[in-house]
């Protein structure tokens, strides 16, 4: 029997008159009786929910493309060839080589693609297909854009997304949201203890877990969440184009009944600004880690986040893994490193001769691995080159793979230079930079933040701070908070 695997995936830009799960139950049944009729036997089945742009925001069409290429069926079976992509042509010739060097057919209801073959029929008829597959995604986006726009203009609420506080319901050409309780008088709440009852953002929440009063999905309050609700002008009957984000000027008039008035929403926003004002004075000289820090994850510099309970050093990238961590736990850290690099600087100017011959040899070491580096990455731009010439790399993909690699190449070089260059007789450096340190160590905890600051710029150029566990209640020592110290001296 013929091994197969089934591809099923449902735009979120296609009609959505039927459930996702309808949809795929219902390809799913369609394509099982194509099987059957055939005498093909399924091995796996592959699902997912997602537009079909690109290649890397499809997990399940990534995971089957590996196993394409493994060798694991001789066909796969989709209701049309767009399920297989709409994407760019870099992600199409992908899908085309892979299927072409695994001997791979791909069964659809109406035709049967066999690229392996000497015919260039089915290879252009398939490069035909995906072409106008994502024509027309193109123009189902630009239509169903253009839709939404002008249904947001008449105050319908098109987002899939809700506002806590809300419910929606179809009405006429659209949904519209209707306020649903409790949720909106929780909203109310947050408004009037803000406003008339001057709280801030931590102790709403706090008064809110006290009483028990559940966020969307039953997610802890957070400081944010409540700023998002104040700051949320669909409270006052508008509709913004974009659920996620709440800022600039695209609002509409919206069909729905406000939940907060003017007046008070009003009042919110200037109090808001206010607290934004004091804050930034706050923090003029309030961080004695100013511009030292960076996140190890994406090159950030992490700043300063005032907390009721304690101020917090945070990388502000959205979406970033770094979490957050105590001021005072992270000048911890760097004193006790501190602590180390004066014990390593006295033990080094001790024993000085030694010292210098293990740091030559290491570099020498360092230098040569540098080097391997080096011939493997010239060799990635010679293996580019041959799958530019094969058709596996459009000329942009490969414009964009050498000059990556090229990046790489010179940073290198430059490593291996400054290895080169690097000079080992300093016994006078040392001796200069203890009493620094000595002096650092001795005072940090009796200065004021900006000449924590001065003193710690004098000794350091970057800390690099790395986490991704976040700390428990019940266990603060599943942690994984670590820096690295990038030194002037």
């Amino acid at each position: 029997m013929t091994d197969i695997a089934i591809y099923l995936r449902k735009s979120r830009l296609e009609d959505e008159t039927e459930t996702m799960e309808d949809t795929l139950a219902r390809h799913e049944r369609i394509l099982t009786d194509f099987c059957n009729r055939n005498n093909y036997n399924i091995v796996k089945t592959y699902k997912e929910v997602v537009s079909g742009e690109n290649l890397e925001n499809r997990p399940r069409a990534r995971a089957l493309l590996e196993d394409v290429a493994a060798n694991l069926y001789d066909g796969v079976v989709v209701v049309d060839l767009d399920r297989l992509s709409r994407g760019n042509p870099v992600d199409q010739t992908e899908i085309l080589e892979i299927f072409k060097k695994s001997n791979t057919k791909i069964y659809t209801l109406n035709k049967t693609y066999d690229l392996s073959s000497d015919n260039d029929f089915d290879e252009d008829f398939f490069e035909f297909g995906l072409f106008m597959s994502r024509r027309e995604y193109k123009i189902i986006k630009r239509r169903l854009m253009r839709g939404k726009t002008q249904a947001q203009k008449e105050g319908y609420y098109v987002n899939s997304r809700l506002v806590y506080g809300y419910h929606k319901e179809r009405r006429g050409k659209g949904c519209v949201l209707i306020p649903y309780e409790p949720e909106a008088q929780v909203v109310k709440t947050i408004f009037n203890k803000f406003v008339n009852e001057d709280m801030l953002y931590t102790e709403i929440c706090k008064y809110l877990e006290d009483n028990g009063i559940k966020s969307a999905l039953d997610a802890k309050w957070q400081a944010r969440m409540v700023k998002k609700i104040l700051l949320n002008k669909t409270y006052i009957g508008l509709i913004h184009y974009n659920a996620r984000d709440y800022t600039g000027d695209n609002w509409y008039q919206g069909l729905h009944e406000p939940i907060i008035d003017e007046e008070l929403f009003n009042k919110a926003q200037e109090k808001i600004k206010l607290k934004k004002t004091r804050l930034t004075k706050r923090n003029l000289f309030a961080n004695p880690l100013a511009s030292l820090v960076e996140c190890e994850l994406c090159g950030a510099t992490m700043q300063l986040h005032p907390n009721a309970d304690a101020d917090y050093i945070t990388c502000r990238t959205r979406g970033c893994a770094t979490y957050g961590i105590r001021l005072y736990e992270l000048e911890a850290l760097i004193i006790a490193a501190l602590k180390e690099e004066l014990k390593g600087f006295r033990y080094e100017l001790d024993n000085m001769d030694e010292s210098v011959a293990n740091k030559i040899k290491a570099r020498d070491e360092e230098i040569s691995l540098l080097k391997s580096e080096l011939i493997k990455k010239e060799s990635m731009i010679d293996k580019a080159c041959e799958l530019l010439e094969l058709g596996v790399y459009s000329l942009d993909k490969y414009k964009d793979r050498v000059s990556k690699v090229e990046i790489d190449i010179k940073n290198i070089k430059d490593n291996i230079k400054a290895l080169e260059n690097r000079c080992y007789n300093n016994e006078l450096k040392l001796e200069s930079a203890i009493p620094i340190i000595e002096r650092c160590l001795e005072e940090y905890h009796t200065l004021e933040p900006k000449a924590k600051n001065d003193i710690l710029k004098e000794i350091i150029e970057k800390i690099y701070f790395y986490k991704t566990i976040k700390n428990t209640k019940a266990d603060r020592t599943l942690s994984n908070e670590k820096i690295k110290m990038l030194l002037k001296l």
